[in-house]
């Protein structure tokens, strides 16, 4: 059943009104009809399940069967700080992010990221990055979106942690391996993650983050590309302490 976002839907005598974006991907790419079923989610965990009954120029009508609320997100409390990728490697990323469960992800600049934007396109992309994230829950059947933060700096990033997240900075030259760190940390749900551009982070990034209370891990012997990694990492923690496999 094609499913569609809408956020904070009103539905009023058990008709919800569809109108914008969605609704010209309702009739013009999928081409449903009145009779149709579909799905619709709010971004925060409730579906409604519907039919189509009527068709205007400028809106859907559909009649709401029955709320649902299923339970498909992780239990994991996720945050992924990724220093920003050069163009489709970042989409790629937030898109399978998104599919392997994370709540949110931090995008944000460090002494190494390739990429440096000016706002106008800072704002660009971070509003792409938030259709990537909804189109993906769409595809996944996720309940709850994760949340797309704007470009922060690497302090600024830091700082965003809490002290009841698990913290970890991932550094290929040096650290504690994943496995031993996870082994004496069970019964985590909040983790808070940090993966650095493809040139690494510096000595004095990973100080730094020690210094707020970040631990340094690592992989293993090779080293990974960035994206790679923050997948890498993701799968490892859903698999452990979330719901994969």
């Amino acid at each position: 059943m094609p499913k569609f976002y809408i956020p904070d839907p009103r539905i009023e005598n058990g008709l919800l009104k569809i109108e914008g974006d969605e609704m010209k991907h309702i009739r013009k790419v999928l081409r449903l009809r009145t009779g149709d079923e579909i799905l619709v989610f709010d971004g925060l965990s409730h579906e409604f399940e519907g039919t189509i009954i009527e068709e205007g120029r400028a809106s859907i009508m559909v009649k709401i069967q029955r709320m649902l609320s299923p339970k498909r997100d992780s239990p994991l409390e996720v945050t992924l700080a990724q220093s920003l990728l050069k163009g489709e490697k970042m989409d790629y990323l937030i898109q399978k992010a998104t599919e392997l469960g994370v709540k949110e992800i931090i995008p944000f600049f460090s002494s190494r990221s390739v990429p440096l934007l000016e706002e106008s396109r800072s704002l660009k992309r971070h509003h792409r990055w938030g259709k990537i994230a909804i189109e993906a829950s769409k595809q996944c059947g996720r309940g709850v979106i994760p949340k797309i933060e704007s470009l922060q700096t690497y302090s600024g990033m830091l700082h965003a942690a809490s002290t009841d997240q698990l913290r970890l900075i991932l550094w290929e030259k040096d650290g504690i391996k994943l496995k031993e760190m996870l082994e004496v940390s069970k019964e985590k749900k909040k983790i808070f993650f940090i993966i650095g551009p493809e040139g690494g982070f510096s000595q004095e990034e990973v100080e730094k983050a020690e210094r707020t209370g970040f631990v340094a891990v690592t992989l293993g012997r090779r080293i990974l590309r960035a994206e790679t990694a923050s997948l890498c990492f993701l799968s490892i923690l859903q698999y452990e302490w979330g719901d994969v496999g």
